[in-house]
């Protein structure tokens, strides 16, 4: 019993002096530039149990892979795909075996190199649209810089962002660029970016929390405040877009469109007189701006057509006031007529202006204009 226990020891001992000459055998290999037996010997080593927690065997499957990756020669080429990756875990298991700081110093100078390769690998796969390759290797180099350097990689970082969009990740891309801009990195242009994605997946409540946000550290970009106000405008909340066109109005003053925003806003919100000078400003600024110049003149045409109704509930008896009332409505519908014109000028196929020029022609007895706004209805 005794000498049966004395061989399997033995021959335990044998088998783990063999995997550690296996490693020995990889290393011997790796020095000749048999790169396919080195690779085939170090991995039968680190997933045999007496080598599998050695440093050595894992630091030198990292080099070794490493190897395959920067190898010009053809005859490993079948062996590059996947190569980097593997290098870097295996220098980050030698990093978590190596209890005697052996092999820290060359495995830091070493990673250094390949965060720096797996960027560069990441832009060519880009360009080559391998986009789920070229995300590994940019999400590769932006972990060893922050695991190992206590870095921001921003680069890596911000193509990774792009990559992940172009799959179609918008979940990874936002996370990435969130990374970006917690490190004060891209500017509003980044926030914008993100807040497109947001809007791409129907989400206005993050969109807008990005805006707001972008805005603490970009208060005057124009971009974000344009966005902000597109968002309203579009789910009608004309209060919150009233006070962001305003916002938008500070930075551009001069920009016709937000002019006209303003105007039509303003005359939703029951603020006329804001509504008018707001479309004035517009045609001063743009005169061939159909659309300001129709809604002016509706919104004065409107005035005079309630003032003529009101007009008509008084008493026959009461001439004088009745007299006084149709000049004021008169007058309206006089200072409706010039922007009416305008639009027609602008645009004279337009059915809504023929219709109210018809009409405004007849309330101010210029029969024969009324009858060719009917002819040009009737010809459309």
């Amino acid at each position: 019993m005794k000498r049966l226990l004395a061989i399997l020891v033995l021959f335990v001992s044998l088998s783990a002096s063999a995997q550690k000459a296996a490693v020995q055998t990889a290393i011997n290999y790796l020095r000749y530039e048999d790169l396919d037996k080195a690779k085939e010997a170090i991995d039968g080593a680190v997933v045999t149990e007496s080598t599998m927690g050695m440093s050595k065997a894992w630091y030198y499957r990292a080099l070794i892979y490493h190897a395959l990756f920067e190898t010009t020669n053809a005859k490993f080429e079948a062996l590059k795909p996947g190569s980097l990756i593997e290098a870097k875990k295996s220098y980050e298991k030698t990093m978590e075996l190596d209890t005697k700081n052996e092999y820290k110093d060359d495995v830091m100078k070493r990673m250094e190199i390949l965060a720096s390769q797996s960027l560069n690998m990441g832009v060519e796969n880009f360009r080559n649209s391998k986009f789920d390759e070229a995300l590994k290797m940019f999400q590769s180099s932006a972990d060893i810089n922050k695991k190992y350097f206590n870095r921001v990689d921003t680069l890596a970082i911000y193509n990774a962002g792009l990559t992940a969009d172009k799959l179609g990740d918008a979940t990874t891309a936002i996370n990435n660029f969130k990374l970006l801009t917690d490190a004060n990195y891209g500017g509003a242009k980044l926030y914008s970016l993100m807040v497109n994605m947001y809007l791409d997946q129907k989400d206005t409540a993050n969109a807008l929390l990005t805006i707001n946000q972008g805005r603490q550290k970009h208060p005057e970009d124009g971009t974000l405040i344009t966005q902000g106000l597109n968002i309203y405008l579009s789910s009608g909340r004309d209060k919150e877009a009233y006070t962001q066109n305003e916002e938008a109005i500070k930075n551009d003053p001069n920009n016709a469109v937000l002019q006209y925003i303003k105007g039509n806003l303003a005359d939703k919100l029951g603020k006329k007189e804001e509504a008018i000078a707001a479309y004035k400003k517009c045609l001063e600024l743009k005169p061939d701006y159909f659309d300001a110049a129709y809604n002016l003149g509706a919104m004065f045409f409107n005035e005079g057509a309630e003032m003529a109704n009101k007009a008509n509930s008084i008493p026959a008896s009461k001439v004088a006031e009745y007299d006084a009332a149709k000049k004021k409505f008169e007058a309206k519908f006089k200072e409706a007529l010039p922007f009416l014109e305008k639009a027609y000028q602008l645009n004279p196929k337009d059915s809504g202006t023929l219709q109210s020029l018809k009409q405004l022609y007849t309330r101010l007895g210029d029969f024969k204009k009324a009858e060719e706004m009917k002819k040009a209805l009737e010809g459309k």
